[in-house]
Formats: C-alpha cells, structure tokens, sequence
C-alpha cells in the first residue's frame, strides 16, 4: 500500500501569482446566463471558442466510481483513525475525490478535507475530518468486514462550513505542509446546524441534517441544469444577492457528473439561509468580478497527496483552493473573503 509522500515542493514558499493551469483555465471561462430558484442562483462557467482543449488527463468523480465498484474506501486499518481513510483505486483512469465530499459508513462519517486526484490501480490515505462526532465503531450489533467500508459518495458538505475548513486547511499547509482541518470547528459547525434546524440527531451526524433538508435540496436540484453542449465547466453561486463561492472542473464531462455532488453543497446553504449567521463576507457586484479577484490572488503551491499539485489563493477579497495537474486544472473553489 502507498501511504502518503512528503512534498516534494514546500507549500511554505512565499506566495506568488496563479498557478498557470489555472490562469488559463479563468482567462478562456465566462459566466452565462443566470440561473435561479428561490434564494439560489448560478451562473455556469463556460469556455470560451478559444479555450484550450483538455490536455488529455482522464478521471472520473468519486461518486461514479465507487457506484461501478473500481474504488473502494476503508477506515485505514481495524482500530480506524478519525483524520484519515484509505482509498484503493482498481481502475485504469485517475479518480477525483473533491474537497468536502462526504463518505458515510465505517466507524464514522466523514468529508475530504482537500480535493485529491488518485492515480490508476494504486492506493492513497488522505486527510478527512469527521462529521458525526457521537459515533466510533460499527452500525450492527456483530463485527463484519463492511463495518470499515464507506457506502456511496452521498454529497458535499454545506460550502458555508467548507469555507471555514478551508481557511484552517490552508493554515496547516503554510506551517507543516499538512491537512487539518481542525475537527474540534468541525464537530461545532455541524452541532450548530442540527441545533438551528431542530434536527435530533443521537450521533451528531451532518448526514441526518442533510436528509432533513433532502425535499429543498432535491427541488432546487430539479431547477437547475447543466450546459452541456455548450461545454459547462462550473458556476458561480449566489445566495439571495451575494455572492458565495465558486466551483470549476477542467473537463466538461467530469463537472456535468460531479454537478450534482457540488450543487448539493450550496443548495442546503440556501434552504437555510434564514438561519445562517454567516460572518460579513465580502460583497461582488457581479460573478465577473468575482472571476476577476480569484484569477489575480496570489497563490502557494504544494504537491497532493495524489496526482498533481494542491493551490492555496488568498487574497483580502478572495480564499480558495485549487488542484492542478499535467499543467490543467483538475478542480477549483474559491469564497469572498470572510471574516473570522
């Protein structure tokens, strides 16, 4: 089994501008036509006629592979380790785990604390935090091999506790090249979510928020639709009129199937928008200023944990996170700047 390798670049090097993967990737990207139900609007991200073709990295999402049955994930041994889970990738194309993806089952559930490319037929152990404090050990009342398994991706985490993880997770990268996430915030945002929505939840578990929100979260989803022959690479989200984040995909194909997964994540943010005492975040005119900020913030650069290299921009407008590999970008988030 592969474990983790040490960065062959320091992630502690002084920032510079943006990686050029993905500087090209937001110079040939334009927002089109807005999208809207309810609090929700999106504009998908769509390349320009001069866009570059993809530089022919193959992957799929997680959520597809692990339905096929070419990935399989685990706690990393019998005693499991709460910041950490073992992933062994059977197929010949590279899998794409994305930042905040949520893995339920095995000891407890838990979300990518990064996004992560894994490479062909071989296995990974990245950095996790958990999302269901009040449970360690199996589901059953007997001990069975599937006790350390993880069922099907079932969505992403709300991208208003994604942007607080995000912000710890670029802290621990600058200082020791790490993942933390720190999962004491963790646990406290998910416990503020089940307090605020009223949801009775004997493990803490983000997952039975979500399933209490899953009849808004499954409306919105039917109202929005993916562009696909008109080659959509992301959105830019807003809830209300502010805007929120920001989510790309190098490749068409890969973002039209990861869609559901990511829309997940800001959809629930805006079934309980009401409720959210969300820090002042920085406030856009318009999705194009947004592009604007995220392509001129400066940028530390670090090697994954799997394939390519893991992007940390901040800038006093704009905090995000990007991977990028064989010179393209794989996967990009990006928030306005909030504060603490």
């Amino acid at each position: 089994m592969k474990l983790r390798k040490p960065p062959t670049d320091s992630p502690t090097n002084a920032p510079r501008g943006v990686d050029g993967g993905l500087a090209a990737f937001l110079r040939h990207t334009y927002p089109g036509p807005r999208q809207f139900h309810k609090a929700l609007s999106l504009w998908p991200l769509l390349p320009a006629p001069d866009a570059p073709r993809p530089n022919g990295l193959e992957y799929v999402p997680l959520a597809d592979a692990l339905e096929d049955g070419f990935v399989s994930v685990q706690e990393v041994d019998a005693s499991g380790s709460v910041p950490h889970v073992r992933v062994e990738n059977r197929a010949a194309t590279a899998v794409l785990v994305l930042f905040g993806e949520e893995l339920r089952g095995a000891k407890q559930n838990r979300v990518a604390n990064a996004s992560f490319l894994l490479p062909p037929r071989e296995e990974r152990v990245i950095d996790v935090s958990c999302v269901e404090q009040g449970r360690w050990g199996r589901r059953r009342g007997f001990f069975a091999a599937e006790d350390l398994c993880f069922g099907a991706s079932a969505g992403t985490l709300s991208s208003a506790i994604r942007r607080k993880m995000l912000k710890k997770v670029s802290r621990s990268r600058a200082r020791t090249g790490t993942y933390d996430a720190d999962q004491g915030e963790v646990w406290e945002s998910v416990s503020e979510r089940l307090a605020q929505s009223g949801v009775r939840s004997p493990s803490e578990a983000y997952a039975d928020y979500a399933r209490s929100r899953q009849s808004d979260i499954g409306e919105m989803a039917q109202s929005f639709h993916v562009m696909k022959d008109a080659g959509q690479v992301g959105f830019v989200a807003a809830i209300g009129d502010e805007i929120v984040g920001l989510e790309a995909i190098g490749r068409g194909d890969v973002f039209a199937r990861a869609f559901p997964t990511l829309l997940h994540a800001y959809a629930i943010d805006a079934a309980d928008a009401a409720q959210l005492r969300e820090p002042g975040r920085l406030r856009f005119e318009s999705p194009q200023a947004f592009l604007a900020a995220v392509a001129s913030a400066p940028a530390r650069s670090g090697a994954s944990l799997g394939m390519g290299q893991d992007l940390r921009l901040e800038s006093d407008a704009v905090e995000g996170c990007a991977l990028v590999a064989n010179g393209a970008l794989v996967h990009l988030t990006a928030f306005p700047h909030a504060a603490d």
